[in-house]
């Protein structure tokens, strides 16, 4: 709608945006007087503060003077509400730290530091997993510069803890640096500590004595580049490996009854297919399923006939490249007590059921080395088979003879297998296929019998799933994938192989006698007293007498010349799952980690906790998801592509510097809700822009409330019903932050605080509020209850704001008026906390103010006047909002920012709209149109200048 001067416009049937009334809106335009030049600037009180608009200041200054490092010992101390256990997950000590911690300890300390806020004790002692072969082979490449590889077991153990303590240390200052709460100088576990690895050691036999650890000779994953045994957590995978395959035939000597009625004399062979040619040499049986249909065929390439499953027939002619003709078939039940001949030592070796033969890949006829394979060994286990391994720790074959002995299985040695079985051999090609690596030296590992120690898992299957049903798994958003991963984990582990060829770690504390295994409390007594008086070193440094009291010799009847002390470590994985022992009779309310712990750490503490007290170790676990550049390729050293939390944070020749306020925005935006968790420039940038809006309105909250003294904080102001609207709005605000901080969804914090702040803070109250603010006499109650109400605003942002940025809280807290402590240790604030009042009213005030707005487009609210028509109901409940002494402005005219409201009754559609240009002169200093005759001023300016 055009506005002219002088012309009167009626405008109607103006149908409100999604509004079923209609609104009369009515405008009447006048000329306006001459403006007068005359100012009155230096009588506004404007909003004044030191605070700066750009972070300047220095964060290891500002976490001295907020006292960071006093804050944890000081809510234990003071705060009374129910006690919230995070148990910190610990990290390697081996080396820098990446995007990946940054995320994992940020999104716990936003946990503890909103627990705080609301009022609750927290329970956080950060820790440190400093054993194992990722720190040992990074101390000895770090030596290696120097020296020699040292092979001396005490030698590697001293350097190892040296680098681990040294990278704790770092790793440390690092956490610190973002702000992470903890008594990080008394109050941190470290599984290399003395009281660490002696209740290790004692918790290590009270499951052997109840028969969850054994001793065993059992296939696991062994790394020949790291020459120890690996657990699944220890194993990544590559998902475009290339295998050797072949498909070997293995002549038949007992038939089944089936095969004898083919006529024609022809040598029958079983068919096998296998993508581990090395493992040929220990093949002691061909496994088949009962269940299957069998077939005896013809290959049109081959003279002789072969025993294969029924299903295989058509990808066999594919991968054969052959027609296939079925001779006869029978049921798989028929091929018990067949056997059949070795093609390497002419033995007469069993066909065997078994459940793990299936459908799909493959012949239908599974080869089976019981010292390689896991299934392989049940079914060996299962027919009393011997189990004998002829692979050493490096991966090499022994005791086979000089056409294998000494050649590495995964290279020289499969080939001389394969050039050995070559007229056996029907087909050879490439199967591209996933396989695991060791996750350290990024080499294939091998799967290997040896004697090792394991934890019964089977046992504890039943209670793990049980228990895990009664966890509560965060976010909503992958909680159901999360737990169905966990579970899968729990139902196919048979047990958990807890022995590591290392001497980097704590020690098992078996002694051998010949065949014999010796487990006695007493011993493990005795070495916890020797470790008091030395190190945990003593194990290795310590003659075996010194292990052995009196008793202990009697009670074996030993002769301490033929008694030696065990080689084997624990598996870290056992080190850590039993961190929850640091928390004494605690139960976690929460454990935090990355998806991948669900393998790991998770499951570890489950188990052991399980084994140990009955009861899982944590009443809820938050899984979140890991780092990803822009294109979501994972971090990687290869790629070029892994980001230094303390290059965001510092900056470097190719990157600005984010500061920390950025990067913990960025975990509280991003790091929550997505599996993927992208980082880019691009984001930061968004995220340092929110931090620069966020510490704008900060900024202009301090510069209204600067002037406030202590007897305004006080001496409770009158409130009108703006006033209280924001003020319960606030409650609300902060409500609903606690909810989303409860509930881990600190990405909905982060855009509720946005919203918050546009369209609450600055986009309504302090717009509309800025006249009282200015103009108002400084210490009337018009003006003190805005400040009073900015102050409510100021103190529900900063608890919002606290958890995820509390250096630029604490920062912005230091220049409040009446600043003495730092925020976290400010118990009371000076607020109002219960406002009841209507507050749909202002929606349908707002709702008329946006017609106002549309119809009068640029122009500038305060020149008009509105004769508002309401119906009789809106009528009674705004009639009190219009109330003027003559010198202040309603609450509706504040609101609506127009000179006057004429409020009338008529009965009839929701409202109907005038608006009148005012005709009286602007006042010079407010800038509204409400001057008195004979002044430049308003009544209320005219107040406010003779009180100057």
């Amino acid at each position: 709608m055009l506005l002219n001067r002088n012309i009167k416009i009626f405008h109607s049937n103006y149908r409100k945006l999604n509004s079923k009334w209609t609104c009369i809106i009515c405008i009447r335009t006048k000329s306006s007087v001459k403006p007068n030049t005359k100012t009155y600037s230096n009588t506004i009180l404007f909003p004044k503060t030191d605070f700066p608009a750009r972070s300047s200041a220095d964060k290891d200054e500002i976490q001295k003077k907020a006292k960071f490092s006093q804050l944890y010992n000081w809510q234990r101390e003071h705060l009374n509400g129910p006690e919230f256990v995070l148990h910190d997950g610990p990290p390697y000590a081996n080396g820098d730290l990446h995007m990946g911690h940054a995320v994992n300890k940020i999104i716990k300390d936003i946990n503890n530091r909103s627990q705080i806020l609301q009022g609750n004790k927290v329970h956080y002692i950060p820790g440190w997993d400093c054993h194992g072969l990722p720190i040992e082979f990074k101390a000895l490449k770090t030596k290696k510069t120097q020296d020699n590889e040292p092979s001396d077991p005490v030698k590697i153990r001293q350097i190892a803890r040296k680098f681990a303590l040294g990278t704790v240390e770092r790793q440390k200052a690092a956490f610190e640096s973002w702000g992470v709460m903890a008594d990080w100088d008394e109050q941190c576990y470290l599984t290399l500590n003395k009281n660490y690895v002696q209740n290790q050691l004692r918790q290590f036999y009270k499951m052997y004595k109840s028969g969850l650890i054994y001793r065993a000779l059992k296939p696991v994953y062994w790394s020949p580049s790291s020459k120890t045994a690996l657990a699944e957590a220890e194993l990544e995978y590559d998902p475009q490996f290339k295998s050797k395959e072949v498909y070997i035939k293995f002549g038949l000597d007992k038939l089944p009854e089936a095969a004898k009625s083919i006529s024609g004399g022809k040598p029958i062979s079983a068919l096998v297919w296998t993508t581990t040619p090395w493992t040929l040499v220990a093949n002691k049986a061909i496994a088949y399923n009962p269940n299957m249909m069998y077939c005896i065929v013809a290959l049109s390439t081959r003279p002789e006939h072969f025993l294969v499953a029924k299903d295989q027939i058509e990808e066999l002619k594919m991968v054969l490249r052959t027609e296939i003709e079925v001779l006869v078939e029978f049921e798989g039940k028929q091929l018990q007590d067949c056997t059949y001949r070795s093609e390497l030592t002419n033995e007469i070796l069993p066909f065997l059921e078994a459940g793990h033969v299936t459908k799909g890949k493959g012949t239908g006829l599974v080869h089976t080395a019981p010292a390689h394979g896991p299934d392989d060994f049940l079914v060996a286990l299962k027919n009393n088979m011997t189990v004998e391994c002829n692979v050493d720790e490096l991966g090499r074959y022994t005791n086979l003879g000089p056409d294998f002995d000494g050649l590495h299985v995964l290279s020289q040695g499969q080939d001389a297998v394969i050039k050995k079985l070559q007229d056996s051999i029907i087909h050879q090609g490439t199967y591209i296929h996933s396989y695991p690596l060791d996750w350290r030296t990024k080499k294939p590992v091998i799967i290997r019998a040896s004697h090792q120690w394991f934890i019964d898992t089977s046992v504890l299957k039943e209670r793990a799933l049980a228990a895990l049903d009664k966890v509560a798994i965060l976010p909503p958003s992958t909680a159901e994938q999360s737990r169905q991963g966990f579970r899968a984990q729990l139902e196919k582990r048979p047990y958990w192989c807890i022995s590591r060829q290392r001497a980097w770690g704590v020690p098992i504390p078996v002694l051998y006698r010949g065949s014999d295994v010796i487990v006695d409390e007493a011993i493990i007594e005795q070495l916890c007293v020797l470790i008091n008086e030395n190190d945990a070193d003593v194990w290795w440094t310590c003659n075996v007498k010194e292990l052995l009291t009196e008793s202990v010799i009697k009670k074996y009847n030993l002769d301490t010349q033929d008694v030696v002390k065990g080689k084997d470590i624990m598996d870290i994985w056992l080190d850590s799952g039993l961190s929850w022992q640091t928390l004494g009779d605690r139960k976690a309310s929460l454990y935090s980690e990355g998806v991948d712990q669900l393998t790991g750490w998770f499951q570890a503490s489950l188990l052991t906790s399980l084994a140990l007290t009955g009861d899982a170790p944590y009443e809820s676990i938050f899984v979140h998801g890991f780092v990803v550049d822009e294109k979501k390729r994972k971090m990687s050293k290869s790629i070029g592509n892994v980001i230094d939390p303390k290059t965001i944070i510092q900056g470097d020749k190719k990157h600005p510097a984010y500061g920390v306020d950025t990067l913990r925005w960025w975990v509280a935006s991003h790091a929550t809700q997505h599996s993927q968790i992208v980082i880019s420039n691009k984001l930061l940038e968004e995220c340092q822009n929110e931090v620069i809006r966020v510490r704008s309105i900060l900024k202009y909250l301090l510069g209204v409330t600067s002037d406030m003294e202590e007897m305004d904080f006080n001496n409770k102001p009158i409130l009108n019903y703006f006033d209280q609207y924001m003020i319960k709005e606030c409650q609300e605000f902060v409500n609903q932050i606690n909810n989303h901080y409860n509930n881990f969804r600190y990405n909905h914090v982060a855009q509720n605080i946005l919203y918050f702040i546009s369209n609450k803070i600055s986009g309504l109250y302090c717009h509309c509020i800025k006249d009282r603010l200015y103009c108002s006499p400084k210490s009337s109650n018009e003006r003190r209850s805005a400040q009073f109400v900015i102050h409510t605003i100021l103190v529900s942002l900063s608890k919002a704001l606290g958890p995820i940025l509390p250096h630029l809280v604490e920062e912005a807290w230091q220049y409040h008026p009446l600043y003495d402590k730092p925020f976290y240790f400010t118990k009371e604030f000076s607020v109002s906390t219960s406002c009841d009042i209507d507050s749909s009213l202002m929606d349908t005030i707002l709702d008329i103010k946006k017609d106002v707005c549309a119809m009068l487009k640029n122009e500038n609210l305060k020149k008009y006047v509105v004769n508002l028509k309401v119906n009789s109901e809106l009528y009674g409940k705004l009639i009190e909002l219009n109330v003027s002494d003559g010198i202040n402005d309603s609450v509706l005219c504040e609101i609506f920012e127009l000179s006057a409201v004429n409020l009338i009754s008529n009965g009839g559609k929701k409202w109907q709209i005038e608006l009148v240009q005012s005709k009286n002169q602007q006042c010079l200093r407010c800038r509204k149109y409400n001057a008195v005759d004979d002044s430049d001023k308003c009544l209320r300016c005219e107040k406010a200048v003779a009180l100057l």
